[in-house]
């Protein structure tokens, strides 16, 4: 069955915004981690790494969030446009979901990777810890949130119920800039400052 231009092009606009989210989740990654040599340098003699850690994942967070916001509302701004593929009001909350499933689906691998390979059964001796670093890789933005409902352990536990946080996070944080884009509102200060200076 051949596919319409118009069903061809919505499928790659929406496959593109996956995409997009999908990298900012990396970047959000790359930042959540990026402080971990300097709070073990700077923090370890003084306390866990948790702490310091928990405290810069909610910038890190905040930071993601506001990544997401942006590009849903450059994605609102784009469908105002007469452009050939869908558009509709819930088009921001999709495209912020389907990424989110696509990081959990990867979360459940790094789980998995975990119990296989990270996990030493000994009386007097447990590598626990390491197996909670495996499962942390990917949801390290989210580190505060697994301190939250993660227990005592020094790097909290991520298990295949907690990590579905980032389905509504993506979801929600795109789905509103999509949502204002779509109602002219540009969020993005740059892009509004290029535009003003005609460049």
């Amino acid at each position: 069955m051949k596919l319409s231009d118009f069903a061809r092009e919505t499928i790659k606009n929406h496959a593109k915004g996956v995409a997009r989210m999908l990298m900012i989740h990396m970047l959000a990654v790359a930042l959540g981690w990026a402080a971990f040599p300097l709070i073990l340098m700077i923090f370890a003699r003084f306390t866990t790494t948790d702490v310091p850690m928990a405290v810069f994942s909610v910038v890190a967070t905040i930071v993601y969030a506001a990544m997401l916001v942006v590009q849903g509302n450059s994605y609102g701004l784009q469908d105002r446009l007469p452009y050939g593929w869908a558009r509709y009001k819930a088009k921001g909350f999709v495209i912020g979901g389907a990424a989110g499933t696509v990081v959990y689906l990867f979360e459940l691998l790094m789980i998995a990777i975990a119990d296989r390979n990270f996990t030493v059964n000994h009386p007097q001796f447990a590598i626990s810890n390491i197996n909670n670093y495996i499962r942390m890789i990917l949801a390290v933005p989210f580190f505060w949130f697994y301190r939250v409902v993660g227990g005592v352990a020094i790097i909290p536990r991520v298990t295949a119920l907690t990590a579905l946080f980032v389905i509504p996070f993506c979801a929600l944080c795109t789905g509103i800039g999509y949502v204002a884009g779509q109602a002219g509102v540009e969020i993005d200060p740059v892009m509004r400052k290029r535009r003003k200076n005609g460049s």
